[in-house]
């Protein structure tokens, strides 16, 4: 079990850091794939999470450039 969550943490680290962009990180999701990634490595790292929890932390967010 242990060799297998293991597994998972370094698979979804690889994804995520060859899949999305550095700023990312920091401020969110801007693309729906970048949201589709985040969610992809929360549901498998944090099964019990719950949907709605997930739905919020990889939210796609606004650019900020609009005035």
């Amino acid at each position: 079990m242990l060799k297998k969550l293991c597994a998972v943490l370094a698979m979804s680290a690889a994804v995520t850091v060859f899949a999305a962009p550095a700023p990312a990180f920091a401020d969110g999701p801007k693309t729906p794939e970048e949201a589709a990634v985040c969610e992809a490595m929360l549901s498998s790292v944090f099964p019990g999470l719950g949907q709605a929890a997930v739905d919020a932390i990889c939210a796609v967010q606004d650019d900020d450039t609009t005035s």
